[in-house]
């Protein structure tokens, strides 16, 4: 017998979920990111924790912790209404044979409308992605790349880098699913690494420079590597202590593109007449696999309006060196660079960084 499918609401959210049985005392949740057992009678007990993963045993939680901090007082899922099959809401058509296949279409269909918001002290559901939007396919033509898995990010790890980043309120951010991947984040958003700021020390909101190269080479923003980063942001402090500020011109002169065409993954490595940095930065172990999902604002990018590839491109675009029209002043500047002493990655310190974003 076909089980039953329940449409609940968290603050105003439609969600859907399947009971374990189809009087419901057996309430499972369905989905990676599904966070609507706190609106199903009883409440999950610790036995029905146990059985989740970490990740979802987090974003049960957050959704409870939500729920207990409701200022009336009421439970936020408060309008969980049966529905049967054949009668559901169009938005929520889910036809299956069995519960395994309903929690697999489930799945599918609301792996992405969940997205959570910082506001500068808190975290928030924000608002959902229209389920109807066209989502990018991780297997698809073109895109068929190696060394890549499921994100090893989860809530808890993206919500202590965030806590230590401290980006703008109204950063909004989701966790892929497991059959997402780098090249696959829904419209609106792109794909960022943890050891991007964890190993490489960028920031928040990301530079403009860095997404106008992506823009310009043609490349999406996750393929961008963790080494490529480090380089990235020695050159903006080394150019931030002359009373520089890095350009995506300037970056274009010094670095020259570098793609790897199993993997998809992109630097800009130094060119060997203005490489300042003595030894290359040492490699991030294992960089690649924790990843998620940021919504392009004001937030998260200090130009959100400069559009970015969502799909993976090998082939990227080769520019002119800037050097070959640029200005005086603008030679001045690559010079000043090129006669830099040598630098090496770990004296690069954090200080040094927040110092060269207060000249910037």
């Amino acid at each position: 017998m076909t089980s039953p499918i329940r449409r609940c609401s968290l603050k105003g959210k439609a969600i859907a979920t399947a009971s374990g049985s189809d009087n419901g005392s057996s309430p499972r949740l369905l989905g990676r990111r599904a966070i609507t057992l706190g609106g199903m009678i009883p409440r999950p007990t610790s036995k029905d924790l146990a059985a989740l993963n970490e990740n979802e045993r987090d974003i049960v939680q957050f959704g409870l912790d939500l729920e207990d901090r409701d200022a009336s007082g009421q439970a936020a899922i408060d309008d969980a209404e049966e529905v049967l099959p054949g009668s559901q809401p169009e938005e929520l058509l889910f036809v299956a044979e069995d519960e395994a296949a309903a929690e697999k279409e489930i799945n599918l269909r609301l792996s992405d409308l969940l997205p959570i918001r910082w506001t500068g002290a808190d975290f928030k559901f924000d608002e959902e992605i229209d389920p109807e939007q066209e989502h990018r396919l991780s297997v698809k033509k073109n895109q068929r790349w190696e060394n890549h898995f499921p994100t090893r990010s989860t809530f808890k790890s993206v919500r202590r880098l965030i806590l230590q980043t401290n980006p703008p309120a109204g950063f909004s951010f989701l966790i892929p699913a497991d059959h997402q991947r780098p090249w696959t984040p829904p419209a609106g958003y792109a794909c960022v690494y943890e050891s991007w700021f964890t190993s490489c020390s960028l920031w928040w909101p990301l530079p403009e420079f860095l997404t106008t190269y992506c823009h310009r080479r043609r490349i999406a923003l996750g393929q961008y590597t963790a080494n490529g980063i480090r380089i990235l942001v020695t050159l903006t402090v080394l150019a931030a202590e002359l009373g520089i500020s890095m350009s995506v011109h300037l970056f274009e002169e010094l670095t020259t593109p570098s793609i790897t065409a199993k993997t998809g993954f992109f630097y800009g490595k130094m060119v060997p007449k203005y490489n300042v940095i003595t030894a290359k930065p040492s490699k991030v172990n294992f960089w690649n696999r924790a990843y998620f999902y940021v919504k392009i604002n004001d937030a998260s990018f200090e130009d959100p309006s400069i559009v970015l590839n969502g799909y993976f491109n090998a082939n990227i675009d080769r520019l002119s060196k800037w050097s070959q029209g640029g200005t005086q002043s603008f030679l001045e500047e690559v010079e000043a660079i090129r006669t830099l002493s040598h630098q090496h990655w770990p004296d690069i310190s954090e200080a040094r960084i927040q110092a060269a974003l207060k000249e910037t």
